[in-house]
């Protein structure tokens, strides 16, 4: 009985049998709908919204039944008991009865709630259209999408102003995936109703284009959700995710912290969202937090973890980084292959074959291959799985290895005709037997070989072409799809400074269609910029080149570890806080000891960057003879 007092006082249901309703009543939050001609009810407006709200019947469902503890069913059999006694002449009212119709469907009594609306249809005094509403909402109770979408269309052909039948026959075509018809009824929703009920429409409408891939038109409708109700959470997090989509991390940030302080324990993606971009934005302490808190909420939630490993080796946590970075796999980050050999504990093997299994992206194989030569002393009986474009260097830098070129296929049949392994192991986890302080990382001149021969021809080549000049090799735009494009690249034009320093001959590296930036770089910078599209396909080729240039100048992009590998001369362009491979804070990437890091000094500020490493290379050149041999080395800063 408490409870339904509660309730009650939280309706606005207060008052005694037979109590007048108040001239001009205050509706309850979330009832508000459109100002529009209905057929007439004799139940008083608030205990009108009150059920409708309760029922399904409005925009917004009431919230406040929880509060009490109670179901929606029990909130409304004590709604329906109370506008009953304290209007007893009404008990009997039609009106009434539609909402019995909705509180046996809530009480799981389909065919009685249907039973009951096919009455109420044949009877002058009920709004046909909201009856039709009842019967859709039982029809969607029988996962009868079909019938309900069938209904609410004569529900709205009756009333063209309906706007919560408009919003419901939008709420079903989406889970039709009938994703135009959704957007178009709930336009119509949107036209016609008013207050939070119109917000509600408005979200609804955000996320049928976001799944539309309309991420601009979402974020308009999430904006306008959010002007009628700027502390609404749902709609802070999906407008996040249109920022996110479209990375614009700080706007993103702002939207899932604001929903943050609504609501501390918000879905796990969501907070992992909120430590990804304080990480990306520079905020380590605040990512550390955020993916620590997580874990102690849910210690098994693999895909923290992963995001704290990464964090870890961001900061040079080398230990506790590795030892988490098998989570990859468990959190879904990669596939992980599941192949009939136990997988190697770092013990040595002289006489039993190990199997190394390619690892992520193509950087990456290279990165991950500095640990050969640790493991061959280890393990001298390896076969190593790479990318095709990477066999040949493989080969020629690690002679006394076996490399087998494969698409990642998760049978053996690559395998057939070599020694069957007995171990494996994922390249990956190589540096947690062998990289778990700084002093591991060897100094090293490079530890891939090109061929000296095409090396010689590649000399030769740009000795002509450069005339005389520094030969540099430049590239601007890193990533794919969902490894933050735009965050690593650089717009064509920010380059005008380095590409102006005097003395240099500009060679492209980068990967990919760039006919278009060439030809911007041109016209705005004036700057014609060698470019041999064949080379850059054929990764040994590429290999050959970079020996024979003085330095190579690119954002965070596999050609970095190509050249760094090599032992080249490489400057790299990274964000205020990049990925891990790149650090947080270091000058150089401590698997190559010929690189040099140019790091934005705050997001986003990519002119600081340039800045930086323009007045460097204008430094190297100034002094640059006609008879520069393009082999010169270029120092890297210690």
């Amino acid at each position: 009985m408490q409870a339904l007092r509660r309730l009650a006082g939280l309706l606005g249901l207060g008052g005694t049998t037979g109590q007048a309703a108040p001239a001009t009543p205050a509706r309850t939050q979330g009832a508000q709908e459109q100002d529009r001609p209905r057929a007439q009810s004799p139940l008083p407006p608030e205990d009108l919204a009150v059920l409708e709200s309760l029922s399904g019947h409005a925009a917004v469902a009431q919230a406040q039944a929880v509060a009490v503890g109670l179901t929606l069913a029990d909130a409304l059999a004590s709604a329906l008991a109370s506008c009953r006694s304290r209007h007893q002449d009404l008990s009997d009212s039609n009106s009434l009865r539609l909402f019995d119709a909705a509180l046996l469907r809530l009480q799981g009594d389909l065919d009685g709630a249907a039973g009951l609306a096919d009455t109420l249809l044949a009877l002058p005094d009920v709004d046909p259209a909201r009856v039709h509403l009842e019967l859709a909402l039982t029809a969607r109770a029988r996962h009868d999408l079909a019938g309900a979408m069938d209904t609410l269309n004569v529900a709205v052909s009756l009333d063209p102003d309906f706007g919560v039948g408009w919003l419901r026959l939008g709420e079903v075509l989406g889970r039709l995936d009938r994703l135009d018809e959704a957007g178009s009824a709930l336009s119509e929703a949107v036209r016609c109703l008013e207050g939070d009920a119109k917000a509600e429409a408005l979200h609804l409408q955000g996320e049928i284009l976001r799944m539309r891939r309309r991420h601009v038109e979402a974020g308009a409708a999430f904006d306008a959700c959010l002007a009628i109700a700027p502390e609404r959470r749902q709609t802070l997090i999906a407008r996040g995710h249109v920022h996110l989509m479209a990375e614009e991390e700080e706007q993103a940030l702002a939207c899932y912290e604001a929903a943050l302080q609504q609501a501390p324990h918000l879905a796990p993606e969501v907070q992992l969202n909120i430590g990804s971009i304080r990480q990306n934005t520079g905020n380590l302490e605040g990512a550390r937090e955020m993916y620590q808190r997580l874990l102690d909420q849910r210690p098994g939630d693999h895909s923290a973890r992963w995001y704290l490993c990464q964090l870890d080796l961001l900061e040079g946590r080398w230990a506790s980084g590795w030892a988490n970075y098998g989570s990859r796999y468990r959190a879904g980050a990669l596939p992980y292959r599941p192949m009939p050999y136990a997988s190697w504990d770092g013990r040595a093997l002289p006489d039993e074959t190990l199997l190394v299994l390619a690892d992520q992206g193509l950087g990456d194989e290279i990165m991950f291959a500095s640990c050969l030569p640790d493991l061959q002393r280890r393990a001298p009986h390896a076969i190593v799985e790479c990318e095709p474009r990477l066999r040949a260097l493989f080969e020629r830098s690690f002679p006394g290895l076996h490399f087998v070129a494969t698409q990642r296929e998760n049978s053996t049949d690559w395998l057939a005709g070599l020694p069957t392994p007995t171990w494996q192991v994922s390249a990956g986890d190589l540096p947690g037997f062998f990289r778990l302080s700084d002093g591991d990382f060897p100094e090293h001149g490079g530890y891939l070989q090109a061929d000296p021969v095409r090396v010689a021809v590649w000399r030769e080549r740009l000795k002509a072409s450069s005339g005389g000049k520094r030969v540099v090799g430049i590239s601007w735009r890193g990533g794919l799809v969902g490894t933050r494009t735009r965050a690593r690249s650089i717009a064509v034009a920010e380059w005008g400074e380095i590409l102006s320093c005097p003395g240099v001959h500009l060679v492209n590296l980068q990967y990919g269609d760039c006919a278009a930036d060439l030809a911007e770089l041109q016209a705005r910078h004036g700057v014609t910029i060698e470019h041999h599209p064949d080379v850059i396909a054929d990764y040994d080729e590429t290999a050959a080149m970079v020996c024979a240039m003085d330095l190579v100048v690119s954002v965070c992009t596999s050609i970095i570890h190509l050249t760094s590998a090599l032992g080249r001369p490489v400057w790299v362009l990274t964000p205020h806080s990049p990925g891990w491979r790149y650090t947080a804070d270091r000058s150089r990437l401590p698997w190559y000891p010929s690189s040099r890091i140019f790091r934005q000094p705050q997001a986003g500020d990519w002119a600081g960057a340039c800045r930086e490493l323009s007045g460097e290379l204008r430094a190297l050149t100034r002094n640059v003879r006609p008879d520069h041999d393009a082999a010169t080395e270029v120092e890297p800063e210690s």
